[in-house]
């Protein structure tokens, strides 16, 4: 049974007729399943997604659905399949969707409708993600106004993410949300937020491009997150042999703050600070986050039994603490990590630590290889428009493509197609395995290779590699031909030890 506020209050019938307008029949861009830690696909293919974020956020206290509209065009989706990009998680506003408790706007459920038919046409597949930034689009983006409850002045900080630690506006709306606390029409807020994932799924769980829902951005605690951030400072100073009070003041200071992290360069040190905080953070994923996507999960599979379900961890995973996740009790789930240095959205990025981010997504690897399912990274880059960010873009690919992991870019924005982000990004990658235990990156003089024990299956191994470089596959150490379509190399599947070399 669908909690109050499910289905289409609110929306006519009339209406809901014309939301449909747009929808774009037939099979889905790709039906995956899981295999233990391996994505596959509805040919049997290991796959293997690189993505991008497109999220419009619209401005704090928008309100219109035009304001949610992002400006991205069907040129700009040429050219993320130009440079090999083949999914998308398209953000979902909760308050463009939902601006009235119950009530769903028809508006923003065409936009979305006609995204995801552009989507479809460009080839990309699509996961559907709860964004939130400081959770409300009162303070950033996210909740509806009648959904945060606070009687807090919300105060925004220099980096705006600082908000999450220091406003008790935040605390006190995120806290309201995981006690699922009633709005004014006595309907808890929670309830409200699962009760809409099981319309959108209901909405767009049939729609060709959409593969999946990742249900909330970046868990985060209410009340408990200065405490947490506090206990990080003590740590830290511990460990290094320094004052709380010093370490909290240069935290405070852009300069002083670089000084701080190279602390983290050890990696030691952050494996003990992440062990150490750790604990601290078991009760809010075991408890209220946990309980919030198994009751998603449940309203999504009410109309929509097949799409992968992503689970993140929480806001303070994003920077190596490990995350106490508890296995969610679904056939169709992966596990989906954020992972940034800690010098994001500041102009000290192209000064990012490669042995910090290694670290992070290390952890990150450990939780995912616990939990037994896939890893697809929901959020990483955040490079802008800065220059100076190729190293660090290439390592982190180099991790990403040694896992076999899955991948979206953080994030689209205008003029992207012109950066320095985008131009690494342009490297050949695996889209679809015809086999298992696939192995991947840069060989020796530049070049690229990847190995994969096959299998029989009915398509061919596909791999997106740039059309001026030259591809060579091996079999069992034999030479074996190859079909070539521009960027797309196609390779008869079958057993035996599989190579393949790229120029």
């Amino acid at each position: 049974m669908r909690p109050p506020g499910s289905g289409y209050r609110g929306v006519t019938t009339a209406q809901r007729s014309a939301a449909g307008a747009h929808r774009v029949e037939g099979d889905r861009t790709m039906s995956l399943s899981t295999e233990g830690s391996t994505l596959v696909d509805e040919h049997g293919r290991q796959r293997i997604l690189h993505g991008i974020n497109l999220v419009a956020k619209g401005s704090p206290g928008a309100t219109e659905p035009s304001a949610f509209r992002g400006c991205w065009t069907g040129e700009d989706l040429a050219q993320l399949r130009d440079i090999g990009l083949d999914s998308v998680r398209l953000g979902v506003n909760w308050a463009a969707t939902e601006p009235r408790p119950g009530e769903y706007s028809p508006q923003h459920l065409d936009w979305l409708a006609q995204q995801l038919d552009l989507l479809h046409d460009a080839g990309c597949a699509v996961i559907l993600d709860g964004h939130q930034d400081l959770f409300s689009q009162s303070f950033g983006n996210g909740a509806p106004a009648w959904a945060t409850l606070t009687a807090q002045r919300f105060e925004a900080t220099e980096l705006w993410s600082d908000a999450y630690l220091s406003s008790p506006a935040v605390h006190e709306a995120y806290d309201a949300f995981w006690a699922d606390a009633p709005a004014g029409d006595g309907v808890g807020i929670r309830t409200r937020f699962v009760a809409m994932w099981g319309m959108l799924s209901q909405r767009f769980g049939s729609h060709p491009a959409v593969i999946g829902y990742d249900v909330l951005n970046e868990p985060t605690p209410g009340s408990a997150a200065p405490q947490l951030f506090g206990a990080i400072i003590h740590v830290v100073a511990e460990l290094t042999g320094q004052a709380p009070e010093q370490v909290m003041a240069d935290f405070a200071d852009p300069a002083a703050k670089l000084s701080q992290l190279a602390q983290l360069e050890d990696p030691s040190l952050h494996r003990t600070l992440g062990d150490r905080i750790a604990p601290m953070l078991a009760e809010f994923e075991q408890g209220p986050v946990h309980a919030l996507y198994t009751a998603a999960a449940r309203a999504i599979r009410e109309a929509d039994p097949r799409g992968l379900i992503l689970r993140e961890h929480d806001y303070f995973g994003n920077i190596g603490i490990p995350a106490s996740i508890p296995p969610l009790e679904d056939a169709a789930w992966a596990y989906s990590p954020h992972g940034y240095d800690l010098v994001v959205d500041t102009a000290a990025m192209p000064q990012a630590s490669d042995t910090r981010v290694t670290t992070i997504f290390e952890r990150a690897a450990e939780t995912g290889e616990g939990l037994g399912v896939p890893v697809i990274v929901g959020e990483w880059g955040a490079f802008g428009t800065h220059e100076g960010i190729a190293r660090h873009a290439d390592a982190q690919l180099e991790l990403f493509d040694a896992r076999a992991w899955s991948w979206f870019y953080w994030c689209w924005e205008p003029g992207f197609a012109a950066t320095e982000a985008a131009a690494r990004l342009r490297r050949p990658r695996p889209r679809a395995v015809a086999g298992r235990d696939l192995r991947a990156g840069t060989s020796a003089g530049g070049g690229w290779r990847a190995a994969w024990t096959g299998i029989d299956c009915d398509a061919p191994s596909e791999f997106w590699i740039p059309p001026e470089r030259e591809v060579e596959h091996l079999v069992d150490g034999r030479r074996q031909e190859l079909r070539r379509e521009q960027a797309t190399v196609l390779l008869a599947p079958g057993a035996g030890e599989h190579r393949l070399r790229v120029s």
